[in-house]
């Protein structure tokens, strides 16, 4: 068994590059090929709405996540926000 190398290659095709352009494929080999080609094309195709209806379950469940810890799970959502602590200081400086 002839082990196939970069340099075997390249020298079968120096060697033979006058009987790559004579060949011509078969009659069929077209329609063969688009129909392989539109079989995938289906399947890709097929598959797409199943895709879509798992971004939007993903999209759903991450928002009621984050709505759920945000107002029941956080341990300081009672306490004052970082914003809230500037306003109170800016409103502390302007006072004085």
């Amino acid at each position: 068994m002839t082990r196939f190398t970069e340099n075997n290659i390249e020298k079968f095709i120096r060697d033979n590059k006058d009987k790559f352009g004579i060949y011509s494929p078969k009659d069929s080999h077209m329609d063969t090929f688009l129909s392989k080609l539109n079989s995938r094309i289906k399947n890709i195709i097929s598959i797409a709405p199943y895709l879509v209806r798992v971004a939007v379950a993903t999209v759903l469940i991450f928002s009621a996540s984050i709505i759920v810890w945000n107002n029941y799970i956080r341990r300081d959502r009672h306490q004052i926000s970082l914003g809230n602590k500037i306003s109170v200081v800016i409103e502390k400086i302007k006072s004085h």
